[in-house]
């Protein structure tokens, strides 16, 4: 052992090229030197580049397009001799010289081809263990507690109506989850374990306070709610600990601290989505045919949070009032398409996802772009400082639903290129630190999932904001991946480390590099889960019902800030519509919504049977809806009946 403490770096690291990663993990045991070493980053993106599809599909590709023929294998050192004229005899010494020459040649081959594969940009900072470890490692659903009805003498299980990442002060990641629940109240999760236990309930305000109107707070009545169908509900300014939430056609502002209301804003349209919420931008509210800049700062402050008539922002009581206090006037105003000072005419209803990007450097400098994208087919671009008027326009023709973005440049032809390993070091890397932003947006497209990519430009317009500018000043260039993200429509898009992750409608996340296409690992979230059903005639341990527990996972949250581009691989926050999951890279689940349930008196034999009995009655009650929908689908044919 002391020989080996005083090997150097070099020797150990040429060592464990040989190992297998799970022996590599083995060694870190041995010492802390060995620790260090083995954590080492080019040794980890080596063994992510080794174990990558990509790689895998390279070789595919060359076996099909540049395999030798058996002929040319076999005559190829005569043609050597031949060509230098000097028989075998001198073919033979210039043989060492030409292998080494091709082992420094195929050294360099490899150089390129990894940075042809490599996802990651100049100056992130990409930790390539934990990378590892988010691309092969188990992967597990933990479930968190499932808030009960506190009016209700059956105390049943409340459905989570939306989810917002909320990061406390001094904190650097988000460690709480914030979500309305159905009968109006505000719940708070622990995702991390430092104000409780992970996965429980740590707050939870009164109910009534989050409903369509004030009517009916302290009441204990079931509120109006959230509408279905709509993702973007909730969005929470941990800076200044507040939440907001889209309640149809109101927007309420929630204190964090004191789990109370602070205003109810009345829209003339119900609301469709919301951006993100961060002092001191504006919050940009989507309704059905309009779209705000809302200030939180800019409304008076009346000290008198609960009151059913909540007064409103005076600037604001001439372009979006309720219609019941307006009358059919403004609602008129609404659908005229002439330009308002005070909110932009999408020009087609229904948008679902709204996106803040920084103008420059400076994320937060108030000069942001806006980005909306929904029931139509272009995605909108709107300057915070010239709102309301249209920018620009990108046309998709999908229904898109969800956006993010990354702070690097996308040029589709350079992706290509370098997904089939075309291109030189030299063009990878100025593929790389040309200036620009990635759009990255997913949604429906006849039926089947549309996962697109944008390379937007630095500096669009230089000197003047017009409403019919042309789509290629915004973006230049697009990707629009259709035939392989999904069979079904794409639900949510998010960055996870140095890959983006989507959900589907089929209950499956799938993770693919940054190009878009080349998938790295995939999973559907019944599995790991231990809520998940099992079949209908399976036992413990059999595999679960394709496609799983029926759950969809509408919106995926990372957990990460991204600081100072740090590229981490957290936990993922998934909402399925009416609960909310945590999933992370183990073994078997951490925790699940049974967890936090009181036993009381009950052995485990008794606790173990009731999980039986409600797992059973789940499974046959979906067994014999799909019974139902396969007589409804089969009722007529052959017989002649309508």
């Amino acid at each position: 052992m002391a020989e080996m403490q005083s090997l150097p770096p070099e020797i150990v690291f040429h060592i464990t090229r040989f190992l297998e990663p799970r022996d590599i993990v083995t060694l870190q045991h041995v010492s802390k030197r060995f620790l260090e070493l083995g954590r080492d980053d080019a040794l980890w993106r080596e063994q992510c580049f080794n174990a990558s599809s990509f790689l895998t599909n390279l070789r595919r590709r060359q076996q099909l397009i540049t395999s030798e023929s058996t002929q040319e294998l076999r005559f190829r050192d005569l043609a050597r001799a031949l060509a230098n004229g000097n028989g075998l005899g001198d073919s033979r010494l210039i043989k060492p010289r030409e292998e080494a020459r091709d082992l420094k040649a195929r050294s360099n081959e490899k150089i390129r081809v990894m940075a042809n594969w490599d996802p990651s940009y100049p100056g992130e900072k990409v930790q390539w263990y934990d990378e590892y470890i988010a691309r092969n490692a188990p992967i597990s659903t933990s479930w968190l507690q499932q808030p009960r009805n506190r009016e209700s003498p059956e105390h049943e299980y409340l459905e989570v109506r939306g989810m917002g990442l909320y990061t406390p002060a001094g904190e650097d990641d988000a460690t709480l989850v914030v979500g309305p629940l159905d009968d109006g109240s505000v719940c708070i999760w622990d995702i991390s374990g430092t104000k409780g236990r992970k996965g429980s309930i740590i707050a939870r305000s009164k109910s009534g306070l989050i409903s369509a109107d004030g009517s009916q707070i302290g009441t204990g009545k079931r509120s109006k709610l959230i509408s279905d169908g709509i993702t973007e509900c909730v969005s929470v300014d941990s800076g200044r600990k507040r939440a907001f939430f889209a309640v149809q056609s109101g927007l309420v502002e929630f204190d964090l601290e004191t789990l109370s209301t602070i205003s109810h804003e009345e829209f003339s349209f119900s609301i469709t989505a919301l951006s993100e919420a961060k002092h001191p931008v504006p919050l940009t509210v989507g309704t059905d045919l309009s779209l705000y800049l809302h200030d939180p700062r800019a409304r008076r402050n009346t000290g008198q949070a609960g009151r059913s008539d909540f007064e409103r922002l005076d600037s604001y009581e001439s372009s979006f009032g309720s219609l019941r206090s307006q009358g059919l006037g403004d609602s008129r105003r609404l659908l005229n398409p002439e330009p308002s000072p005070l909110y932009a005419h999408p020009h087609h209803p229904g948008p679902l996802s709204i996106l803040h990007l920084p103008s420059s450097g400076n994320e937060w400098d108030g000069n942001g772009e806006i980005y909306v994208a929904g029931r139509f087919p272009s995605i909108l671009n709107y300057d915070r400082r010239y709102f309301p008027r249209l920018r620009g326009t990108i046309h998709s023709g999908a229904r898109l639903c969800s956006m993010a973005s990354l702070p690097y440049p996308f040029a589709s032809m350079e992706k290509d290129l370098a997904r089939r390993g075309e291109l030189s070091i030299e063009q990878v890397w100025e593929a790389k630190t040309r200036p620009g932003k990635t759009l990255i947006a997913c949604g429906e497209y006849n039926t089947k999932g549309s996962l697109e990519m944008y390379g937007l430009s630095p500096e669009p317009y230089l000197s003047t904001i017009s409403s019919d500018s042309s789509a290629g000043s915004l973006q230049n260039s697009v990707m629009r991946n259709r035939q392989t993200s999904s069979s079904s429509k794409l639900l949510s898009v998010a960055n996870h480390g140095t890959r983006i992750v989507v959900s589907d409608g089929g209950g499956n996340l799938k993770w693919l590099e940054r190009d878009g296409f080349t998938e790295a690992r995939r999973w559907n979230i019944a599995h790991g889960s231990v809520e998940a059903p099992r079949g209908i005639f399976g036992t413990l341990g059999d595999s679960y019902m394709d496609p799983g527990s029926g759950d969809i996972v509408i919106k995926i949250a990372n957990t990460t800030n991204g600081r100072s581009g740090q590229v981490v691989n957290e936990d993922l926050v998934l909402w399925t519509g009416d609960k909310i999951g945590l999933l992370s890279f183990s073994s078997k689940p951490g925790f699940s919504a049974e967890s936090f349930e009181e036993t009381g008196n009950k052995t485990p034999e008794q606790i173990r049977t009731e999980r039986e009995e409600r797992t059973y009655a789940e499974t046959m009650g979906r067994a014999l809806e799909a019974n139902a929908n396969e007589v409804r689908w089969m009722r007529g044919l052959g017989l002649g009946m309508s």
